[in-house]
């Protein structure tokens, strides 16, 4: 019998099955047939924001943790020890108090979890140029000629970035390895934490006939309940059905459905170095529904938005506003603007346009505002040419404010609208 190829997890010596590793003799090694053969990874970071918070407070580790907001907001992540106790993300803060009387809340900080973030990645982008983000705290990777470049098969690349990430952030990642980006994504949530899970071409069939169709990105609740109609609830239930069965019943998706059942994906790895939009939204403590109470909050995203725009030199031209009721419904209404803009009282001119027409569904329990359409072009400090002269005055009011704030701090100056 042929020993398949391993490697350890602890040092990243490799070397023939066995049951320890021969160098540092940890019982912790990765095992395949495949193992040195493939190339597409997905990394995903353990409960992100959770981990995060643990690893600036020791007194944190053994303690249930969820990351979240306000006492209206809710779950935006929780450690698994938070999981046990049935907490999951998304679900309203009062729900996960009743379920973990015990669990430490902490209020989320962005700003931080992106700063770790830019590490992480920034790490990544050593070992390959193909790397496409999904989230703060996700990413695929291409690693094909990685063995030319960095003399390193991907499967020790990645044993490494592991290594490197604990060590030196205290952070832990899942990593799954596949022959594509659907099988990469299905193998990094098995085991989790701490796992790094392989499907190979040789066994996908095996490995996925008996999952839920639940693991099949873009199969939500509703098409799920239309799935099990249909009395399709696992893998093996559609790779009995034909293409053309699928087409008909599903439309353009039931395409893509009988592909991923027989493990084939045909994406690609898109390294995304720029972002689709930026996005910034407030759950209220209480419901609002007064105009003057809304504006204040639009205005407030409207200047977090412009803030980010203009430190990173982008301006966009769809704006967004994004509304959910008490009874968690959700609705959006879009504009987009024929100049690119970046400027606070542009974004909440528009969107208070928009916010006027959905007056009528309040009242409101959040608020988004949201640019996208994104271009780079660094306009910090410069005045549009425009024969609009209130507007070109109002331009000039927050480019001095902008200045007052560098120079004093974010609360030195503010419009009356902000109290």
């Amino acid at each position: 019998m042929i020993k398949e190829p391993a490697i350890c997890k602890e040092c990243g010596r490799t070397f023939l099955k066995q049951s320890r590793c021969p160098k540092c003799h940890s019982p912790r090694i990765l095992f395949h047939r495949e193992l040195f053969s493939l190339n597409i990874a997905h990394v995903d970071c353990d409960a992100f924001y959770a981990s995060i918070e643990k690893s600036q407070n020791a007194e944190l580790i053994n303690k249930p943790v969820i990351v979240g907001g306000g006492r209206r907001g809710i779950v935006t992540t929780c450690c698994y020890i938070a999981r046990i106790s049935g907490v999951k993300s998304a679900m309203p803060i009062y729900v996960a108090k009743k379920l973990c009387p015990k669990a430490v809340i902490i209020p989320p900080r962005m700003n931080f979890y992106r700063e770790i973030s830019r590490l992480i990645f920034s790490k990544m982008t050593k070992l390959t140029p193909l790397v496409e983000t999904v989230a703060l705290d996700e990413a695929y990777l291409d690693l094909s000629g990685t063995l030319q470049l960095h003399g390193k098969t991907p499967v020790e690349l990645l044993i490494k970035l592991a290594t490197e990430i604990e060590s030196e952030l205290n952070l832990t990642i899942s990593v799954g390895l596949g022959e594509n980006l659907f099988l990469a994504k299905l193998a990094s949530s098995i085991n989790k934490p701490k796992a790094f899970t392989i499907i190979g071409k040789h066994e996908k069939l095996n490995f996925i006939n008996n999952l839920p169709v639940t693991c099949i990105p873009g199969v939500g609740p509703s098409l799920t309940k239309k799935l099990k109609q249909d009395s399709i609830e696992k893998f093996e239930h559609l790779i009995q059905l034909d293409l053309n069965t699928l087409e008909k019943k599903y439309g353009s998706y039931g395409k893509r459905l009988w592909h991923l059942a027989r493990g084939k994906d045909n994406r690609t790895v898109k390294p995304n170095n720029f972002r689709k939009s930026i996005s910034k939204e407030i759950t209220f403590d209480h419901d609002l529904s007064k105009e003057n109470d809304l504006e204040k909050a639009l205005w407030i995203l409207s200047e977090s938005v412009s803030e980010e725009l203009k430190t990173k030199g982008i301006v966009g031209k769809t704006v967004t506003i994004k509304l959910k009721q008490p009874n968690f419904q959700l609705s959006s209404l879009s504009h987009t603007h024929f100049n690119p803009i970046y400027m606070a009282e542009d974004l909440y001119q528009i969107s208070r346009a928009l916010l006027i027409k959905k007056l009528s569904s309040s009242p409101f329990r959040l608020m988004g505002l949201s640019v996208s359409k994104l271009l780079v072009d660094d306009r910090r400090g410069k005045l549009e040419n425009s024969l609009d002269t209130i507007h070109v005055k109002k331009q000039k009011t927050e480019l001095a404010m902008d200045k007052i704030r560098s120079k004093f701090g974010k609360n030195s100056i503010n419009k009356g609208r902000s109290f």
